[in-house]
């Protein structure tokens, strides 16, 4: 399998230019004969997506038809789609299917396939993309290699982005040898996850013990290996977590040009996003590396839309981790913090609409804009089912206050412990008190979420 990931990473870089060489800037978009935009994966990535369509583009009397799917019925993006499917994403025949149904010749059909979520058949999206000319963002090779955990880290060796020490593990007791080798404590994690899915910070040998197993029942894909990474024990105490976001698009006169968005800062307690705020606060010359870095990862893949590469810094040193070619949780808080969310910027540069700088401005003036995640209970009964939410509740308190801040309630019909049910918002001008007012509605909009059993 290391043989054919670095294949595939010298391939990626050579059909970038091929590839590259047949896009075209979209010139209109026409009611008759609409681009169809399809969201492989509808949770809010998806619908931060696919809303932008209908927002800024006019939806389908626009020219723009939206397609969505998920696993589950009731996902957050399918209210919000033209039309949607649910679907189990890793069968490749039925996810073909359904992508058929939609754009049946990919060559005269304007279109692109966003691939929103892990939990998808890669591989079948890589061979409609380089054997049947659909059209993959940001090109068939990205979602391979960013949703391959094993394959992104040769990335950065390829292109001399500095990571975190790593090792990868194909059985108990190879992860065992490595655990021994690199030293506790450290961080497992399944070749494909999204959100910390899988994920075990081991601190004691019980916990590497356990950690395997998890990591292969919790992948987003199928897979036994799994990726061992040295824990960096500073990050939490002197340290900050970056989402650096990477625009590959057109600009007004017809060229791939590569745009680089605000550092965004975030912090996560344990393995999965916990908050995350703009504008940055790290200095100039580390803002500088990160940017850097991302800018090298996005470059040598190519294509259009969003990179988003994760990335700590600690002491001024910029450490790699990954990297995904689509929106990122931690950046959904450009959706009060840019004059264009990331959603909205993914869809226009994907579909080969001209974007320009001036879309990426600042709107929060001298504040911070802090978002914190709103979970569901650790005590919830798996796949309980949401009753209700106090809306008026939660804008009361608000208010109530004194607080300059919002929610974004995402609509999920059903929860398990710790599931992501929405954000709160919160503005300052001081960054720490915008953090603790963005936890406060958080907590408040928690109690205000109603479960069934």
């Amino acid at each position: 399998m290391l043989e054919k990931r670095i294949e595939i990473l010298e391939e990626a870089h050579s059909f970038k230019k091929e590839y590259e060489e047949r896009l075209r800037m979209l010139e209109e978009l026409k009611a008759e004969r609409p681009f169809v935009y399809i969201s492989v994966g509808g949770g809010e990535l998806g619908d931060l997506v696919l809303t932008a369509a209908r927002r800024i583009l006019g939806g389908r009397n626009g020219g723009i038809l939206t397609v969505a799917m998920d696993r589950y019925e009731g996902f957050p993006a399918q209210d919000v789609a033209d039309h949607y499917e649910v679907v189990d994403m890793l069968n490749g025949e039925e996810l073909e299917r359904c992508i058929r149904k939609y754009v049946a010749d990919p060559r005269n059909t304007p279109h692109a396939i966003y691939l929103e979520i892990e939990r998808v058949d890669t591989v079948r999206m890589f061979k409609l993309g380089i054997e049947k000319g659909y059209n993959v963002v940001s090109t068939p090779y990205a979602p391979l290699i960013g949703m391959d955990r094993h394959c992104t880290k040769l990335l950065f060796k390829k292109v001399g982005v500095p990571a975190v020490e790593w090792r990868y593990a194909g059985s108990e007791e190879e992860l065992k040898k490595v655990a021994r080798d690199l030293g506790l404590p450290l961080i497992v994690k399944p070749i494909m996850t999204s959100s910390g899915h899988g994920t075990t910070i081991a601190r004691s040998w019980s916990d590497v013990e356990r950690a395997y197993r998890y990591a292969v029942e919790h992948a987003r894909g199928r897979g036994d290996e799994v990726i061992v990474e040295r824990y960096l024990s500073d990050l939490k105490e002197r340290g900050i977590e970056i989402t650096q976001l990477v625009l590959r698009h057109f600009n007004e006169e017809g060229k791939i040009v590569t745009t680089l968005l605000p550092p965004v800062e975030h912090r996560r307690p344990g393995a999965t996003y916990h908050e995350s705020w703009l504008p940055y606060t790290i200095p100039e010359d580390v803002k500088l590396k990160c940017q850097e870095y991302a800018k090298r990862i996005a470059e040598y893949i190519g294509g259009l839309g969003i990179y988003a590469v994760e990335q700590f810094v600690i002491d001024g040193k910029v450490y790699n981790s990954e990297f995904a070619n689509r929106p990122h949780d931690t950046g959904m808080v450009t959706r009060w913090a840019l004059k264009m969310d990331e959603g909205a910027l993914h869809l226009l540069a994907s579909m080969g609409l001209p974007v320009s700088e001036a879309d990426i401005e600042f709107t929060v003036g001298g504040s911070y804009c802090v978002a914190h995640v709103i979970l569901a209970p650790e005590d919830v009964s798996e796949s309980a089912p949401v009753l209700r939410w106090k809306a008026g509740a939660i804008r009361s308190y608000i208010k109530k206050k004194g607080y300059r801040g919002d929610i974004w309630y995402f609509g999920k019909p059903t929860a398990y412990p710790g599931r992501r049910m929405g954000l709160a918002v919160a503005f300052h001008e001081e960054l720490d008190k915008a953090r603790r007012v963005a936890e406060d509605i958080a907590h408040y909009a928690e109690k205000c979420i109603v479960y069934g059993k």
